[in-house]
């Protein structure tokens, strides 16, 4: 088959006979010519009314593709009358015009796509676009520390391809790649165009024309025993979601303990190793130590002086412990043993977590080998390319790689033997004038993708390709909050440091975004913040330029200009710390730590349960709806926890459960976003959660489709965790007053999921806490109350007197569960006294008890799919169901 004009340009379809199965020789391939045999120039077709006219090189190894055998013969059916299944092709909306399917999303593949669109193009010659990626979202990977330290929002560096792309023609894949079977390195006849195929893990095959490599490299964590179960990686936006669930729960683990402190042990001090070390010791401050280990006697052997003088002199000046010139030789987990021997005093930390032992062995002389613990061990080094497990069984040398496993490419990143394929970024294994490896860095990938997109353009208008020059711009750092460091290559010897540094890194990032819509987003959002807390600076310094008026009498301590007031940062000096939620500073700014991560609406794939978010009178809500569903159906009312201080319905957590709690129990769900202290003190929280129940109950004012359906308001459901089980029953408190609800509304039930409630007076086990948790409940619960009466206030007590105790009595529900978890050392008790006061209280209702055993406060968001969350799940369905 011959192209009809251009290499580019795919023929029109011919309708060639169709190629009986029966027929196919098995025979290997040996050393025929290929390309003279009468086979492959006829067209035939895979199955019922799916023609396979490809060229040459990609039909002949779909047939390879589905053979087992890998010897290079094509299939043979079981038998002559045994049906071929048709293979599912990815349907390219041209068929003459270019095909170029690029193969990772990151820095090198959205931007050489990006490249690709804003090119001009002859109307027949521009190219279809198809990008590639296993994660529905472009990860901004240099500020994935920013996720930790809360300086930045999940949307902001994590945009998804389809907002990205919306306002192009690139069409986006979320698969993953299974097997690469490039053809353009052939002999091939004149006028033969296709560069080959792709299988992706669905099963789905690209055919194209022209391809781009740009899958990256993964972490290499199988390095040591013990390293791929115990420690995590820190490379994706997953990986950093994972790293602050699991500081979030050593947090809450620690909540209200002045030991043991939090370890955390880092494994690697490159660049990596050391910003998140960094960042991480400013989120813990005094409740955790940083332990960095590196087989170098130096870190960031490969920065620049300035920046590592920067990072030297931050990591001197933090809870930070540098154990330098040693490596890891394996981790384990911390048993019963260990602690009988001494070796590991204090290894089992609240419930099922465990210390980790790391061995540590001298990689310089005069060292002795040592043993270290940790909570939580994060791996930095070593990463691994894809591209050696996606070569064809039957070739695997097909792509010339170096050791490292990267391709190796000509000047032009064209692959060595392949004209019709580039690779950049991890992938690629280009050098520089000196003979020496380029870095695998963003702004390598970022300057080779534009050069792809311009070779790509060159390529298939017939114009000679440029050879890649890679143009050192400097190199930055990220050592917390507000520090950082910048070393430019076209100044020498300048380096920033600081709150300037910060400042200037965020502004070139933001530059470096993909698109200018989300480059605007963003600028607006970190401004925005800026200005916030440049507010609450100015605020500060006004305030402090006035000398503290001091009582009469008192003068001479005010006086005496021996003794000055110590001046102290409004920004560093702490007003009010809410650990693990947030921590207040003096200067008025709010830190909480994690940012606040969220996941989209939409559809979920697994299940298959839809979400969206919909305006609810005066109050907003994410409401879902469970897949086929038909009739009336229960409507759960759901309130999210976090101390009334964080979260919210698209958390991720929070959006996983209620997506799993509406798929086992075939209900809709209505989860309410309700406005957070400080800066909305309670009762702002309970009168949007009463807003949500009341458009629930009217069904969304009598507008909403899904309610109108669906819903059964004669089984409406009250359900919350932590904080949002105390909304939850202070909602059900409100709903008892006449009138409150719309006739035929009924509470069918209340499910309160280790509820936050507590008192002045300790109940149960309480006791054995000591004064100083009262003390703390007192100052957290003022922190986040406009007016009250602190651990004696019905809302937070609910049977503190008898009309608290009659207002919780008359709660108009038919039945309530209570969940309590065995570790939740902090509320526990509390949740036990809510059961047996409201069953004393002469409640009329139905009462259950349930107690997840071994596990903790509010367990379930982190282990959803653990034998503990699922037996909670199973519960709460159960409650719903019954």
């Amino acid at each position: 088959m011959r192209c009809r004009a251009s290499p580019w340009i795919r023929p029109s379809l011919p309708a060639g006979p169709r190629f009986p199965t029966s027929a196919r020789p098995r025979s290997p391939l040996g050393s025929r010519n290929l390309w003279k045999n009468p086979i492959f120039k006829n067209s035939w077709t895979i199955g019922v009314g799916v023609p396979n006219v490809f060229a040459l090189p990609s039909r002949m190894f779909r047939c390879m593709a589905s053979s087992g055998s890998g010897d290079g013969g094509f299939a043979r059916p079981a038998s002559t009358d045994e049906a071929v299944a048709p293979l599912p092709l990815y349907s390219w909306p041209d068929k003459q015009r270019p095909r170029v399917c690029i193969l990772g999303g990151g820095f090198g593949g959205l931007y050489t796509a990006l490249r690709l669109e804003s090119l001009v193009w002859p109307s027949d010659k521009k190219p279809q676009v198809v990008l590639v990626d296993q994660s529905d979202r472009f990860v901004f990977k240099p500020m994935l520390y920013e996720l930790l330290s809360g300086e930045v929002d999940v949307w902001e560096i994590a945009p998804s391809f389809t907002e990205l792309l919306k306002n192009t023609s690139v069409q986006f894949v979320r698969d993953s790649v299974k097997l690469l079977r490039p053809s353009d390195h052939f002999r091939r006849e004149p006028g033969e165009c296709t560069g080959g195929v792709v299988h992706l893990e669905s099963g789905t095959i690209i055919e194209y024309d022209w391809l781009v490599l740009a899958l990256g490299a993964e972490a290499k964590i199988d390095v040591v025993p013990g390293s791929a179960e115990y420690a995590l990686p820190f490379t994706t936006l997953e990986d950093a979601l994972r790293v602050e669930s699991k500081l979030k729960l050593l947090e809450r683990k620690r909540f209200g303990k002045s030991s043991p402190t939090i370890e955390v042990a880092i494994v690697g001090l490159g660049y990596s190793g050391v910003e998140l070390a960094a960042t991480i010791s400013e989120r813990l401050k005094n409740t955790g130590t940083v332990k960095a280990i590196n087989v170098q006697t130096t870190i960031c052997p490969t920065a620049p002086q300035g920046n590592r003088d920067a990072a030297v002199k931050v990591l001197e000046s933090r809870n930070i412990q540098l154990f330098l010139g040693y490596f890891v030789s394996c981790i384990n987990e911390a048993s019963t043993a260990d602690d009988s021997s001494g070796t590991v005093p204090d290894s089992e930390v609240d419930g099922d977590h465990k210390k980790l032992i790391l061995d540590l062995q001298p990689a310089e002389r005069g060292l002795k080998g040592q043993t270290m613990e940790a909570d939580l061990v994060l791996w930095t080094v070593g990463s691994t390319s894809q591209i050696p497990r996606l070569q064809p069984p039957d070739a695997p040398y097909v792509i010339p790689l170096n050791g490292r496993g990267q391709v190796e490419t000509e000047e032009t990143l064209l692959v060595k033997g392949h004209p019709r394929t580039f690779a950049i970024g991890d992938s690629a294994a280009l050098r520089d004038a000196s003979g020496k490896l380029l870095p695998a860095t963003a702004q390598v990938a970022f300057q080779q993708a534009d050069f792809a997109g311009w070779n790509l353009w060159a390529a298939i208008n017939d114009r000679p390709l440029l050879p890649f020059r890679f143009q050192n711009l400097g190199e930055m750092m990220t050592l917390g909050r507000n520090d950082a460091a910048i070393t430019a290559s076209f100044i020498e010897g300048l380096t920033l440091e600081g709150p300037l540094g910060h400042a200037a890194r965020k502004l070139v990032y933001c530059l470096r975004m993909p698109t200018d819509e989300h480059r605007v987003k963003v600028g607006v959002s970190w401004l925005t913040k800026t200005a916030i807390d440049s507010l609450a600076s100015v605020q500060n310094a006004v305030a402090s330029s006035f000398p503290p008026q001091t009582p009469m009498g008192d003068s001479g301590a005010a006086t005496n200009p021996s003794s000055p007031p110590a001046a102290m940062d409004p920004h560093s000096e702490v007003a009010f710390d809410f650990l693990p939620y947030l921590c207040q500073y003096k200067s008025g700014r709010i830190h909480r730590p994690g940012g606040s991560p969220t996941v989209p609406a939409g559809t979920d794939p697994a299940t298959g349960v839809v979400s969206k978010d919909v305006r609810a009178g005066p109050a907003s809500v994410r409401i879902y709806l469970p897949p086929g569903a038909t009739g009336k159906i229960p409507v759960v009312v759901y309130f999210h926890g976090g101390g009334f201080v964080v979260g919210s319905p698209a958390r991720p957590g929070t959006h996983n459960y209620l997506v799993d709690l509406v798929a086992r129990s075939g209900a809709i769900g209505v989860s309410v976003y309700y406005r957070l202290a400080p800066e909305h003190k309670l009762p702002a929280a309970y009168d949007d959660a009463w807003a949500g129940l009341r458009w629930a109950a009217t069904l969304g004012g009598g507008e909403e489709p899904w309610l109108l359906d669906h819903a059964d308001l004669c089984r409406v459901f009250l359900v919350g965790c932590s904080a949002g089980a105390n909304i939850a029953h202070n909602t059900a408190v409100r709903a008892a007053a006449p009138g409150a609800l719309p006739d035929g509304v009924t509470l069918r039930g209340l499910a309160l999921v280790h509820p936050y409630f507590t008192g002045r007076e300790a109940v149960g086990g309480e006791a054995a806490l000591g004064p100083k948790i009262r003390e703390y409940m007192d100052r957290t619960w003022r922190f986040v109350v406009s007016e009250t009466v602190g651990l004696d206030d019905p809302r937070v007590c609910p049977f503190v007197d008898d009309a608290a105790r009659k207002a919780s009595a008359g709660i108009p529900c038919e039945r309530v569960l209570v969940c309590v978890a065995e570790n939740d050392f902090l509320l526990r008790e509390r949740g036990l006294w809510y059961h047996r006061e409201l069953k004393a209280s002469g409640y009329a209702g139905e009462l259950e008890i349930f107690e997840s055993k071994g596990v903790g406060h509010a367990f379930h968001f982190d282990l959803l799919d653990s034998e503990q969350g699922v037996e909670l799940q199973e519960r709460t369905v159960a409650f719903i169901k019954k």
